[in-house]
C-alpha cells in the first residue's frame, strides 16, 4: 500500500517528523486492512493510536501538518461510525458489530474532548 502522507514541503525537509509520518501512514495501511477483513474494532484502535501520534510533533514548523493529520483520522474514524451506524441501528441493524460500533462512539467522544 502506499503512504497516506506524503512530504511535498517543508521548511525542514521533514525532518521533524520522518518517524511521526512513518507511524501513522503505518497505522492507516493496517487500519484499511482491518477493514477489508472486518476487524472495525482493530481499524478503530489503529487509527486512534496514529491519532495520538500526531499529537507528539509539537515543532511550530509541524503544527500545520499535525492538523492536517488529526484531521483525516478524524474522518476516517467518522466514515468508520457512519457504516457502523447503518449496520447496527434501524430494522435491519444486527448486534454483530454493535461493540466495534461502540468504540468508535467512544473514540470519537475522547478526541473531540481532547481538542
Amino acid at each position: 500500500m502506499s503512504d497516506k502522507f506524503e512530504m511535498v514541503r517543508c521548511q525542514r525537509e521533514g525532518r521533524d517528523c520522518q518517524e511521526h509520518r512513518l507511524v501513522i501512514n503505518r497505522g492507516f495501511n493496517e487500519s484499511d486492512i482491518f477493514l477489508i477483513n472486518k476487524e472495525y474494532s482493530m481499524s478503530i484502535l489503529t487509527l486512534k493510536e496514529a491519532y495520538y501520534k500526531t499529537t507528539e510533533l509539537q515543532e511550530t514548523s509541524c503544527a500545520q501538518c499535525a492538523e492536517l493529520f488529526r484531521c483525516t483520522i478524524r474522518k476516517s474514524l467518522e466514515s468508520i461510525y457512519d457504516e457502523l451506524h447503518r449496520m447496527t441501528k434501524g430494522f435491519f441493524g444486527t448486534k454483530r458489530y454493535q461493540s466495534s460500533y461502540e468504540l468508535v462512539c467512544t473514540v470519537l467522544e475522547e478526541i473531540k474532548k481532547g481538542n
